[in-house]
């Protein structure tokens, strides 16, 4: 011990070192607090799902030596678990296996309660750590360690992962809430499939794709309209003709390529946009759909008896002239000609 030391009453030696150890623990918060700030920001700057899971997989290898790790979406309709990220120390494309039984993660939600088993004897892709994401009205997903590269996780690490997981509920419940907003404004909320303004969307970027391509490339335009709607729902009746609607769709949809768009265009008519199509490809599309249609049968309630109807179908191929006008223009012809000689038919302009 120094003069000078020996000279300070041992009080105020003992004072000044829990000063600089508040000093340090100060500093040690600040420096968390920033980091905190850093993920919540991260986090929040995106609403895609996928872009945000791997935010917060980024945040957890900063923080802890881990070798696998995962984010699980859960959807409450179905009651299933989506993967939207992955982390593999050992590989840039990482894959959970097809085995790893999901179900265990209903009941981490279910509880509520971070579970952390003690790495030592686990193998790969088993759960060393699961973090429910959820708040009090939604079930998120949970953020899912399965191997670390070191012997534990401490006591403040685990602090510092349930800090992160309430930063991510709040993150993917946000970009939850967007998706299911910007679904309903492109959608029809009676059939689900897209809506007028979002044909027109789709419309002018094919357009805009063949005029940008120097091969030579069309797509097809398809306007449906069923037949004599109107004094079907005047003899059933608005409800069941909405059933009617509803369930047509949904056959049109199976039948109907993924690449093809349909979308409600107004009231009882419906197109469907057909990419990389030639006239025999429209056409044989078209009398799909009128065949489908003619075949639907829907039990009406009051007599149980099976009613159907049928669509006149207009189709046409854009040309390099066309606009988007002169193209429904062109289709909204041919549906004439067809609703003109007798209804239940497909006709190409």
């Amino acid at each position: 011990m120094s003069q000078y030391q020996q000279s300070v009453p041992e009080g105020i030696l003992s004072l000044r070192e829990k000063i600089v150890l508040l000093e340090n623990q100060l500093e040690e918060i600040r420096l968390q607090t920033h980091v905190l700030l850093d993920i919540a920001r991260a986090l929040n700057a995106s609403l895609d799902t996928r872009v945000i899971a791997s935010n917060i997989i980024s945040a957890i290898v900063a923080l802890i030596g881990i070798d696998q790790a995962s984010v699980c979406l859960y959807n409450d309709q179905t009651q299933d678990f989506e993967v939207i990220g992955n982390f593999n120390s050992e590989t840039l494309s990482p894959q959970i296996p097809a085995n790893l039984d999901l179900s265990f993660l209903h009941k981490v939600l279910s509880e509520g309660v971070t579970y952390y088993h003690s790495p030592e004897g686990l193998k790969d892709w088993e759960w060393v750590c699961c973090l429910p994401l959820q708040n009090a009205q939604h079930k998120i997903g949970t953020i899912n360690i399965h191997t670390i590269r070191q012997p534990e996780i401490t006591s403040e690490q685990m602090d510092f992962l349930e800090t992160i997981a309430g930063h991510a509920s709040s993150a993917l419940e946000n970009a939850l809430l967007y998706a299911i907003v910007e679904r309903e404004s492109i959608t029809d909320g009676l059939t689900g499939v897209y809506n007028h303004r979002y044909f027109q969307k789709r419309l002018r970027e094919h357009i805009s794709l063949c005029q940008r391509r120097k091969r030579t490339l069309t797509f097809g335009l398809l306007i449906i309209d069923i037949d004599n709607f109107k004094s079907f729902n005047d003899r059933y009746g608005h409800q069941f003709g909405d059933t009617i609607l509803k369930i047509i769709v949904k056959n049109l949809q199976s039948h109907l390529r993924e690449e093809d768009l349909i979308a409600r265009y107004g009231g009882e008519e419906f197109v469907v946009l057909i990419p990389e199509a030639s006239e025999k490809v429209i056409l044989l599309i078209s009398e799909k759909i009128r065949e489908v249609v003619e075949k639907t049968q829907v039990s009406y309630p009051k007599t149980d008896l099976a009613v159907s109807v049928t669509v006149s179908i207009g189709a046409t191929l854009w040309h390099s002239a066309d606009s988007p006008s002169s193209l429904i223009s062109r289709a909204d012809q041919a549906l004439y000609k067809a609703k003109g000689t007798g209804r239940n038919q497909s006709v190409f302009e």
